[in-house]
């Protein structure tokens, strides 16, 4: 028996948020379980191959929510890390409404697959002005542009983007399991940068894998302006490494920044994965220094915007990758202290054949400018 789910349709990245929560939720609750993700549009269809036990489900999730909430009481854990530059946040208040979001979201999860079909227009009833009752707003972290508002011809009343329980609880289930989460200070700005793959066609355990590498990177943070370009390799570098994803996915990340008492989403990008994932696997297999070389470029001696440079190389095929190397190599080697030597060792064989590997392989052909094949 099997059981197909839509996911409402909410502008990216709330909607990615919630089909990983889901996804992440069957595999704990059945490990074995097998699973398909297909990106529609805004929407994915999440197929389960088997039958599935919707309260094992939500005990799995919920476990790890009961457990962030103790956290955040005391001003720590994921969710207090969540909200980033955000000033004025209340632990106490927040995780009483927290306990009750997921006290409505368990009554709701017996119904999630009658909520979640195909013709069951579900986001209609949400949104600015949804005709529910106890919805929920939702907050910048899962909905970066949920603060916005445009104005038109008309005016109307700036309602808050509201979510039902269900899709509160799994989106935030989502960024729980499967998203990184990395603040910088940076002189008197502060910032939040979230990243989480985007399955475009994705099954089984290489959704796991991708949930593992990007949702153990929480509460890591910098003390320098972190390009959002240089976010993928920040995240993939270090940890767990996947060589073999046979499916298609890309990442979106997005960045918060708040100087003094004002904040603004800084920056929103959709980015392909499979050039990084390929870099970075081969990287880490013919040497072992790419971990130290991004966080040396992203400390306080070195310089970020040369990791977002290499991202670049990689995903835009432009710079080439020998402008990358001499940039790196140049920062390298103004080091003038005892670990000189050492800090120049960082840049080593395995990164420089590996970046012109795959950006040969990704670009050759195609030129820059052109369409790359990973398209």
């Amino acid at each position: 028996m099997s059981t197909e789910l839509v996911t409402p349709g909410h502008s990216p990245p709330l909607d990615t948020l919630i089909a990983m929560g889901i996804v992440i939720g069957v595999l704990q609750a059945n490990p074995v379980a097998r699973i398909t993700v297909k990106k529609q549009g805004f929407t994915y269809r999440v197929t389960i191959n088997e039958q599935v036990m919707w309260d094992k489900v939500f005990e799995a999730l919920s476990e790890r929510w009961l457990f962030e909430i103790k956290r955040l009481r005391y001003g720590m854990g994921a969710f207090y890390s969540a909200f980033g530059p955000q000033r004025g946040i209340k632990p106490a208040e927040l995780s009483k409404r927290f306990e009750e979001l997921v006290e409505l979201a368990q009554k709701d999860f017996p119904r999630i697959a009658q909520e979640y079909s195909e013709d069951s227009q579900h986001v209609t009833r949400e949104g600015r002005g949804g005709k529910r009752k106890k919805l929920y707003t939702a907050y910048l972290p899962i909905a970066p542009w949920a603060g916005k508002y445009f104005a038109g011809t008309y005016k109307y009343k700036e309602d808050p983007y509201a979510l039902c329980p269900l899709c509160s609880f799994l989106a935030w289930s989502g960024l729980l399991s499967s998203s990184a989460v990395m603040t910088y200070v940076a002189e008197d700005k502060r910032g939040t940068i979230y990243a989480i793959p985007d399955p475009i066609d994705v099954s089984n355990y290489d959704l796991a894998f991708l949930a593992l590498i990007f949702g153990e990177k929480k509460e890591k943070s910098f003390h320098n302006n972190i390009p959002l370009l240089a976010v993928p390799l920040l995240v993939l570098a270090s940890g767990e490494t996947i060589w073999h994803i046979r499916g298609k996915y890309g990442l979106y990340v997005w960045k918060y920044e708040g100087t003094g008492n004002f904040l603004s989403l800084k920056d929103f990008s959709q980015l392909p994965l499979s050039p990084l994932l390929d870099f970075v696997a081969g990287a880490k297999a013919k040497g072992k220094y790419l971990p130290k070389l991004i966080e040396y470029l992203a400390s306080r001696e070195g310089d970020p915007s040369l990791i977002a440079l290499i991202t670049e190389c990689l995903i835009y095929g432009e710079p080439d990758p020998y402008t990358v190397l001499r940039n790196i190599w140049s920062l390298l080697s103004q080091a003038r202290d005892k670990r000189a030597k050492r800090i120049l060792r960082w840049l080593d064989k395995g990164v420089a054949e590996e970046l012109f590997r795959v950006w040969k392989k990704y670009w050759e052909g195609h030129g820059t400018g052109g369409t790359p094949s990973y398209a």
